[in-house]
C-alpha cells in the first residue's frame, strides 16, 4: 500500500497571503489618507511626515512580501533549501527586529512563517 503525501500550504504561500492580508488592512485602516492621495497630485504627494505618509510606508511592503512569497515558493518548489532557509533565517531576524518596535502587530506572523519555514527546511535536510 503507498502512502498518500499530505499536501501542506508553503511557507511562500503563506507570505503572499501574509501580503494580501496586510493591503486589505491597510486599505480598511487607511481609506480616507488613501482617498486623500488619490485626489491630489500624484507627484510629491506623499509628505514625510504625517497620516498619509503612515499610509504610503504601511502599504509600500505590500507588494514586496508577495514577490518574496513568490521566490521562496519557487524555491521550495525547486528543491532549493538552502535559499529557503537562507529566506527564512533573514525574515527572521527582520521579526524580530519588527517586533520589539511594534509589538501590537501583524509581525508576528511574519515571525511565525519563518519559524515555521526554518522547522521544516531543517526536517528536509539530508542527514
Amino acid at each position: 500500500m503507498t502512502r498518500r503525501r499530505q499536501k501542506t500550504i508553503g511557507d511562500g504561500d503563506l507570505l503572499r497571503l501574509l501580503a494580501l492580508v496586510h493591503t486589505i488592512v491597510g486599505f480598511g485602516f487607511y481609506r480616507v489618507e488613501l482617498r486623500a492621495l488619490r485626489k491630489s497630485r500624484i507627484f510629491a504627494s506623499v509628505p514625510y511626515r504625517g497620516p498619509r505618509a503612515t499610509a504610503f510606508w504601511f502599504l509600500v511592503p505590500s507588494p514586496l512580501m508577495w514577490i518574496i512569497g513568490s521566490l521562496v515558493r519557487d524555491a521550495e518548489h525547486a528543491g532549493r533549501e538552502d535559499a529557503v532557509r537562507a529566506a527564512h533565517r533573514v525574515g527572521l531576524m527582520s521579526a524580530v527586529l519588527a517586533i520589539v518596535c511594534m509589538p501590537v502587530s501583524g509581525f508576528w506572523g511574519w515571525l511565525a512563517i519563518s519559524m515555521r519555514g526554518l522547522g521544516r527546511s531543517r526536517e528536509r535536510r539530508p542527514r
